[in-house]
């Protein structure tokens, strides 16, 4: 009788008790926890009635807002791991390490992205060299780590292909350098991104293709400005706070060449004196550090006089590799194009470009549209 009374207690409070509080809490717009933008109060009308959306609407608000919500989320979690499920979230949960999976690849926008970036090369082969950079993920690099039998992607036969693809366009192969180091820290255990160490080996790829001499790992002073990022991948999957990662800067020992950081904002821009911006290790999204938050456009000016300015396509793995790329540069363009909904050319001259390149990670690329944005420039 008692476990009756008890099961009906819990059922009256998740039916109905935590919905009713949940209406007259104050509201967050945004979890920290998740990094993203929570749904918004629905709004009532004859045609939201009629198509159903504001009851779909309402119980997406209330699943976002309601009481002890994130606990709840890190309790199922917690009960999934303990029946033996090992992928939470898109997200494979490892021994020492949450690894991002990544979905099997769009064709059409594959050979999307080949097409544009075919129509960039062809358009500017006269004054610009193209040099295209897809880095491989954990999942990748570390297979040998993955629970038994979890699917994945063959990620160097995408690479290769994807390369067989492009035309009077350098390749840079990024898997070799970084399964050669696999037993370092190459990879956040948390987020999604590859570490500074990670950048670096990626920087040194690219050094040849772009031809310039890499500076060796020793010229660099290392600053560890956190032990306790939880990242992207925490975030997906509420688990893995003992995995807890570091954030290490690099800078040039001889002295940093940057001298002004550019952020564009619409019509409005903002200019710093540095690539850190270590106001954000204070917040969840630690690995802003590198460059701030996602933005369409930053132009990073440096007192390395030699005339060379590269343009960069990019999403954010190419955020860390702006520590090392900025020794070889004049000038570097950072363009995001998944946030730059203006002609690129109201801010940017490209004709003053020596060299572009796109530097994109596989997961971000095989599902990533903006990049026909090219094609218009």
């Amino acid at each position: 009788m008692l476990s009756k009374k008890i099961l009906t207690a819990v059922f009256f409070a998740v039916i109905i008790l935590f919905p009713a509080v949940t209406l007259f809490l104050p509201k967050q717009n945004f979890s920290e926890l998740e990094n993203r933008s929570l749904a918004t109060a629905p709004t009532f009308s004859l045609q939201s009635i009629t198509d159903k959306s504001f009851m779909d609407q309402t119980e997406t608000y209330l699943a976002d807002h309601i009481v002890l919500r994130e606990q709840i989320a890190k309790a199922k979690t917690a009960l999934d791991l303990l029946s033996g499920k090992r992928e939470i979230g898109g997200v494979y949960v490892c021994d020492d390490m949450l690894v991002e999976h990544i979905s099997q690849p769009d064709a059409d926008i594959t050979a999307s992205n080949a097409q544009a970036i075919n129509a960039f090369a062809q358009k500017y082969a006269d004054t610009m060299q193209t040099t295209v950079m897809l880095v491989p993920t954990a999942e990748a690099v570390y297979p040998q780590k993955l629970p038994a039998f979890a699917p994945h992607i063959d990620q160097t036969e995408y690479i290769r292909s994807f390369y067989d693809q492009l035309d009077n366009v350098n390749t840079v192969d990024a898997y070799t350098v970084l399964t050669a180091h696999q037993k370092e820290y190459i990879f956040y255990r948390t987020d999604h991104h590859w570490t500074s160490y990670g950048a670096y080996l990626g920087y040194t790829a690219l050094a040849k293709p772009l031809g310039f001499k890499a500076a060796t790992a020793d010229m660099f002073n290392i600053e560890h400005v956190s032990h306790d990022f939880l990242g992207t991948l925490y975030s997906k999957a509420l688990c893995g706070e003992k995995m807890a990662d570091s954030i290490d800067l690099y800078t040039y020992s001889q002295g940093d060449p940057v001298t002004d950081v550019i952020r564009y904002s619409g019509k409005n821009k903002q200019t710093y004196s540095s690539i850190f911006f270590r106001e954000n290790l204070e917040g969840k999204d630690k690995y802003t550090v590198f460059l701030g938050q996602n933005n369409g456009l930053v132009r990073i000016q440096t007192n390395v006089d030699n005339g060379k300015k590269l343009l960069v396509f990019k999403d954010s793995f190419a955020n860390a590799a702006m520590q090392f790329l900025t020794l070889h540069y004049e000038e570097i363009a950072v363009v995001d194009l998944r946030y730059l909904n203006v002609p690129l050319s109201d801010y940017l001259d490209l004709s003053e470009y020596d060299q572009a390149l796109f530097l994109y990670n596989v997961g971000t690329f095989t599902s990533d549209t903006s990049l026909r944005k090219v094609t218009t420039y």
